[in-house]
Order: C-alpha cells, then sequence, then structure tokens
C-alpha cells in the first residue's frame, strides 16, 4: 500500500490517493470528492449549471468522451 500527494486539476489542491500493492488506487482522501458515488462534487455542480458549462469543463478535462462525474484520480494507476 501506498499513499502519495497527488496535485488535483479540478480542485486546484493536493489529496490523497492510497494504492494497492498493484498500484490501483483504492482510496481518495478529497474534501470534494464522494465515497457513496465515487464522483467529484465539484465536477457534478459544473455538470448542473447547464450545456454550456459542462462543455467547457470537460473541454478543460480533456475527457470529451466521458459523461460523468467520476474522480479522475480514482481510476489511475500507480508508478510502476
Amino acid at each position: 500500500m501506498a499513499i502519495t500527494s497527488v496535485r488535483c486539476h479540478v480542485s486546484g489542491t493536493d489529496v490523497i490517493r492510497i494504492t494497492d500493492l498493484e498500484g490501483t488506487a483504492t482510496r481518495i482522501i478529497c474534501s470534494e470528492y464522494q465515497e457513496s458515488t465515487g464522483g467529484c462534487r465539484l465536477m457534478k455542480n459544473a455538470h448542473d449549471g447547464g450545456p454550456l458549462a459542462r462543455l467547457l469543463d470537460r473541454v478543460a478535462e480533456g475527457a470529451l468522451a466521458d459523461r460523468t462525474t467520476q474522480c479522475h484520480l480514482r481510476g489511475l494507476q500507480g508508478p510502476g
């Protein structure tokens, strides 16, 4: 298990990512992360802002193919 501090480009702050031995994120410690949904509160609020807000948010994230509010740090593999 590894605990790393990671910069979140959505909140602009450092959050804590806990990974298992294979490098898969098992937990995110962030004030905007909703454990029950696996989503980001800030991203959800942007998606609720209307079509233009959603488009601008997805373009900024480089995630046009993704229509969810999932935390982008949750699915990332750790180094090596």
